[in-house]
């Protein structure tokens, strides 16, 4: 007698649920973070700092953190959709949010108050050139494909695009963790909730780079292998 399929599957494994539990984790933890800099950039009517609060906080913390985990294969939201409708969704959360990070950006220089001497400036200037290379090169290979594949093999451009994504994502979130030490922050802010918040920040990005390191590492061994082969 042929025994049933389903019952003598092999359960997933615990390190897959795990990660499960972690992305929907950071899902919430997102949404919280959104709903924070909503709030409190409404409570200062959107005007100056805050305005740059909201628009590189949401722009980062939120859309491209997303966008990022858009082809993690345990991602609830996107974990039902065909591979290229993962890359569509990819491709409109890091425009939009890469938009929002450099209206913040520029509106922060429009102030004439960016601050150069300190960490949380460098890092801000720094993301936001990544960020804007990233919207570029997005759009070229969005509307010139093949012009992009004459220029390199298609491998090593997901390779580079992978690596230079996580890239950027470290230094805006870098940048934004050393905002809440700023004296922005701890006016507006109670400092007995900013460690609470840089706490956040920390499990965001390292629970959202999860997948795009995993992914970033078959590509690398995927790079190498075709190297070898010519």
């Amino acid at each position: 007698m042929p025994q049933d399929k389903s019952s003598t599957a092999s359960p997933p494994s615990a390190w897959l649920q795990i990660q499960s539990i972690l992305n929907s984790i950071n899902h919430i933890l997102i949404f919280l973070v959104a709903a924070f800099f909503f709030v409190l950039a409404r409570s200062l009517d959107f005007q100056d700092t805050a305005m740059h609060m909201f628009m590189t906080g949401i722009g980062y913390h939120v859309l491209i953190a997303q966008a990022l985990m858009s082809h993690y294969k345990l991602n609830p939201l996107t974990r039902w959709i065909s591979h290229k409708n993962k890359s569509r969704y990819h491709g409109v959360l890091q425009l939009v949010g890469g938009s929002m990070v450099l209206l913040g950006a520029l509106g922060k220089f429009s102030q004439k108050d960016v601050h150069l001497d300190t960490w949380h400036g460098r890092f801000g200037v720094a993301a936001a050139f990544g960020c804007a290379a990233s919207v570029v090169g997005g759009l070229v290979n969005f509307f010139q494909p093949n012009l992009v594949v004459k220029v390199m093999p298609p491998s090593e451009l997901r390779y580079r695009h992978n690596f230079y994504g996580i890239l950027t994502f470290t230094l805006g979130m870098s940048a934004i963790f050393l905002g809440y030490s700023s004296r922005f922050f701890t006016r507006f802010v109670d400092n007995e909730f900013i460690p609470a918040m840089m706490l956040t920040t920390v499990l965001v990005y390292l629970l959202t780079i999860i997948g795009p390191v995993t992914s970033l590492l078959t590509k690398l061994k995927y790079r190498r292998q075709k190297r070898n082969s010519t």
